[in-house]
């Protein structure tokens, strides 16, 4: 996953447009959550925040519970990378096993489960929802050479979700997220690559069919989350093409969320129940282009609602849980941290 100013309030009748951050209070406080050079991936709804950090030139996922930092390890493996946590601290991700595959784990009380695969060599699973269900994509056969979206429930084999038909045989499909509904949410290809950019649409899996979910006018777009009330957020090309817009499709509508001013790429990467939206946008260019994003009925640049003074600049934000707790990446003098923001009452 890719790290992708201050807004100005426009005042009417003719009146000088005044800094937003300069009338404003904070309205989260900051707190780290990982060592040096980690970056946050995932919160639960108690609060607990997982992420991934540097070890000895390899990187390891972590979780943060309580205050209290706990490396993954790995399968064998040099490299873990965690990616979603369900209510329960159930912990998803991927991991090197000592074969040289890279494989699908569970992580549960200290110990970490090779979750297996679609029949070839490779897995990764991005999300975990309450009731033990994963989602993630898998290798077919070798000799077919595609991965396919998979769903593994409890006690059952994992169940290959398919793709979009295609003539190609190869490209193939992902899932990012599910619900506790079991509603899966992902991407899968839909045709041969015609450049600039790939024919892969987001979907949305539910009643054994998958439904393509279009884009915002260009070739290409991904569901990255999606929440109990059945609304999806991710990113979708345009017709410049290659210019992504966050995304949130809601009753059978995708909109584009916007960028945050002279911006020209946003990804949207969770939603929570309220439908409040993170991920990030480049805004003006410069230092600190990339930048984090709250949507809540428009898009605002989350470094106005924290305290300047702290000396922040919040790179992106990849999760938000019920209470409004978000997991962000974000830099201090040049070295980056996860961390959770936490809402001032």
């Amino acid at each position: 996953m890719s790290l992708r100013h201050c807004l100005s309030a426009l005042c009417l009748s003719g009146l000088i447009a005044v800094p937003i951050a300069a009338q404003a209070a904070p309205k989260y406080s900051v707190t780290v959550v990982g060592v040096a050079g980690s970056s946050a991936t995932g919160i639960n709804n108690g609060g607990t925040v997982i992420g991934d950090f540097p070890s000895g030139g390899n990187t390891h996922g972590f979780v943060n519970s309580n205050g209290v930092i706990t490396d993954l390890g790995t399968l064998g493996g040099a490299n873990t990378f965690a990616a979603g946590i369900n209510n329960a601290g159930k912990i998803v991700g991927r991991s090197d096993d000592g074969a040289g595959n890279t494989r699908a784990f569970l992580y549960v009380d200290g110990v970490m489960t090779d979750l297996g695969t679609l029949g070839g060599p490779n897995s990764r699973a991005e999300a975990i929802n309450n009731r033990d269900d994963i989602v993630g994509s898998a290798d077919v056969p070798p000799a077919l050479g595609y991965s396919s979206a998979f769903l593994l429930r409890p006690g059952v084999l994992m169940q290959d979700l398919g793709r979009f038909e295609v003539p190609d045989p190869e490209g193939g499909s992902a899932a990012q997220d599910i619900n506790d509904n079991r509603k899966i949410v992902g991407a899968s290809v839909l045709g041969p690559y015609t450049p600039p950019e790939s024919a892969f649409h987001a979907f949305l899996f539910e009643c054994e069919e998958m439904k393509d979910l279009g884009t915002l006018g260009g070739q290409f777009s991904l569901a990255h989350a999606i929440n109990i009330r059945g609304e999806i957020v991710g990113e979708a090309s345009t017709p410049m093409l290659r210019k992504n817009r966050a995304f949130l499709y809601r009753k059978g509508v995708m909109k584009s969320l916007g960028t945050l001013p002279g911006g020209d790429f946003s990804s949207a990467r969770d939603i929570n129940d309220k439908g409040q939206v993170v991920g990030f946008s480049l805004a003006v260019p410069g230092e600190g282009r990339q930048r984090a994003f709250l949507y809540s009925g428009h898009m605002r640049d989350l470094n106005t609602l924290i305290d300047p003074a702290l000396g922040w600049l919040l790179r992106e934000a990849n999760g938000i849980n019920n209470s409004g707790q978000i997991a962000a990446t974000g830099c201090n003098a040049g070295i980056c941290f996860a961390l959770r923001l936490d809402p001032l009452r």
